[in-house]
């Protein structure tokens, strides 16, 4: 892998772990259509902590005020994910495995998207009054495990979960990168155990820290936008362009 190649893989990574978008399906469409190899887990991990780093600095303040009870439900919430990575994540590896099915996914975020956008432009004060709570969160983690699915975006899913059960749209945005902290470590270290049950050595070259890097600055930045649109109820735009891009790439491959 060129620097180059690392470094657009990392912008890849970066605007799309965290716009409602899908990193996984995005990745996978642009190394199928540039013709690249899939980078090795070593890159995959690298580009992870990288993206997680950006998540722990732009949400630092909200760590640090979260309660007890908060933590809790995010435990609780993070629960199906965590099963269904470590009990079905390489089925679904295989049965994913086809760029058509990954387009279809992208389609289904679409939709997620357009949803989300239509219950945002109806919401109202009464809304704010509500907590995500222990059956809100895990509710919200059940969708959280769907984005295991190369093409369902993480965080459009479950900003999608939250807001249609009632949260306000600041809260549903949080919540739903709370759930990405534990989810992200978790699919690190499942990586990291499956590098070390092959035994093989993984290389590793300088081209990884500016591809880390980049993933790094442009995740800050979607972390931004994200915030940006949702609360402008603009997130039909992501739901165009998901829809758009899985028909299109359905329909011309």
């Amino acid at each position: 892998m060129t620097t180059l190649e690392a470094i657009f893989l990392g912008i890849v990574q970066g605007m799309t772990e965290f716009l409602p978008v899908s990193s996984s399906g995005h990745l996978v469409l642009t190394q199928n259509l540039l013709g690249w190899q899939e980078p090795n887990l070593a890159f995959n991990i690298w580009l992870h902590f990288s993206t997680l780093l950006a998540i722990v600095l732009f949400f630092w303040k909200d760590w640090r005020g979260l309660s007890k009870k908060e933590w809790l439900v995010i435990l609780v919430g993070s629960i199906p994910a965590a099963v269904v990575g470590v009990f079905f994540a390489d089925v679904i590896e295989t049965w994913f495995g086809s760029t058509k099915l990954v387009a279809a996914a992208l389609v289904v975020t679409g939709l997620f998207n357009l949803k989300t956008n239509t219950v945002l432009r109806k919401q109202n004060a009464v809304n704010h009054q509500l907590e995500v709570g222990f059956r809100r969160g895990f509710i919200i983690g059940l969708f959280q495990a769907l984005a295991i699915i190369p093409g369902v975006s993480r965080s459009g899913s479950t900003v999608f979960a939250g807001i249609t059960q009632g949260l306000d749209r600041i809260k549903a945005f949080k919540f739903s990168f709370f759930l990405s902290l534990p989810a992200i470590l978790g699919a690190s270290l499942l990586q990291l155990i499956k590098v070390w049950n092959q035994g093989t050595q993984q290389s590793i070259s300088p081209s990884y820290f500016f591809a880390g890097l980049t993933a790094f600055m442009t995740g800050l930045a979607s972390l931004y936008i994200f915030e940006f649109v949702i609360k402008k109820a603009r997130i039909d735009w992501f739901g165009w362009y998901c829809l758009s891009l899985g028909i299109a790439y359905l329909v011309i491959f």
